[in-house]
């Protein structure tokens, strides 16, 4: 099997899961308890925090969620519900649904345009702002076409307009991907494991120290100084903390590899049979394209049968017949109708590209034959 979905998903990294299994074997306490067991596993999670704060800088905190959902959650219903809240039309829908949900409520949520490439209209962005805006949400990297929105760059153009609101970025694409230095104009930060090799269930929000008032979104035992309760998962917590630290380690080895197979398949690809939907400007791991005038769920399933897995858009709104996102980018029905998305990860090889090119270009052009008779 050739496993050209990674931004659904990545293969969990074995070694991690190997290397933290003690914490099941011998050290499966709670954290919560207050006996030795429980303090060392609550420990474990405290050198799990002070990792992740040295990667993304001392100004920075950790809050272990669930998932990049919750955290992009916790973040927006802790800010977004009084004043104006504005986010873009190229948000992943655990960032846009919350706004569409807060709307249909009767607050005031805004929505930036995008451009082809599914990045943040920065200038209909920052129109949107005014002196009673509390919340601003905008994407690091676009989970359909890979395109980076310069967070730093939007969030202090934001600050300047209103100094008060508070900036929150999805960074699931982002984070172990592309270069991630967080400037302090940005108040919270949304990863999530199991994209880069941890595994589901564990995610975090990196908050900014000189934050204050946020409120949690899961209320119970008053776990993660009370800003998300619920007994963490150790184990998840632990595998999450050695992947993060190896990606960073290992970040320019990573990104020149995967940077050379988007070259590889970019060239590969027939261009008589597939439009290129991502630009220039986008993340390495992330390449969206379309079949023009085909169906782009047919055609994953025939690569399936080939060998080949990749995806369709996102994996959270699958249920949706065209992308949203890219039907607000502006695509007409026939690009929308032929969408796959091709994600690679560190451990892709280019034997495995150069192979899925192959099955990619023969299986379209098979499919359009078939279509018009040919």
């Amino acid at each position: 099997m050739i496993y050209l979905d990674n931004a659904a998903t990545t293969k969990p990294n074995m070694d991690a899961i190997i290397g933290a299994n003690y914490i099941n074997e011998t050290e499966f306490f709670n954290p919560s308890a207050k006996y030795h067991g429980g303090l060392v596993s609550s420990g474990i999670i405290s050198k799990a925090k002070e990792n992740f704060s040295r990667i993304f800088g001392s100004n920075f905190e950790v809050i272990f969620t669930s998932c990049g959902t919750e955290s992009d959650n916790t973040a927006i219903f802790s800010y977004a519900k009084r004043g104006n809240s504005v986010t873009t039309l190229g948000e992943h829908s655990a960032v846009f649904n919350c706004f569409d949900t807060l709307k249909k409520s009767g607050y005031d949520s805004r929505f930036a345009k995008i451009n082809k490439d599914g990045s943040v209209n920065v200038d209909d962005l920052l129109s949107l702002i005014d002196k009673n805006t509390v919340f601003v949400s905008v994407v690091h990297v676009n989970n359909e076409t890979g395109a980076i929105n310069d967070v730093n760059y939007i969030a202090k153009k934001c600050k300047e307009i209103n100094s008060r609101l508070i900036f929150h970025s999805d960074g699931v694409q982002a984070f172990g991907k592309i270069k991630v230095k967080l400037s302090n104009y940005i108040d919270l930060y949304s990863i999530s494991a199991h994209k880069i090799g941890g595994l589901k269930g564990v995610g975090a929000l990196i908050k900014n120290k000189t934050l204050k008032n946020l409120k949690p979104y899961i209320i119970g035992g008053g776990q993660e100084n009370g800003l998300r309760s619920g007994t963490e998962n150790v184990f998840g917590i632990k595998i999450f903390e050695t992947v993060a630290i190896e990606k960073d380690i290992n970040f320019d080895k990573n990104f020149n590899h995967v940077s050379n197979l988007r070259q590889i398949f970019l060239n590969g690809i027939d261009k008589n049979l597939f439009t290129v939907i991502s630009g220039e400007n986008s993340s390495p791991y992330v390449i969206s394209i379309s079949a023009r005038g085909l169906k782009g769920e047919v055609l994953q399933h025939k690569l399936e049968s080939d060998g080949v897995i990749v995806g369709t858009g996102s994996a959270c709104s699958s249920k949706n017949p065209h992308s949203r996102v890219l039907k607000a980018a502006g695509y007409d029905q026939l690009v929308l109708d032929g969408v796959i998305r091709i994600s690679f990860n560190y451990d892709t090889s280019i034997e495995d590209v150069e192979n899925a090119i192959v099955k990619i270009n023969e299986n379209a052009n098979n499919l359009k034959k078939a279509m018009y008779n040919l």
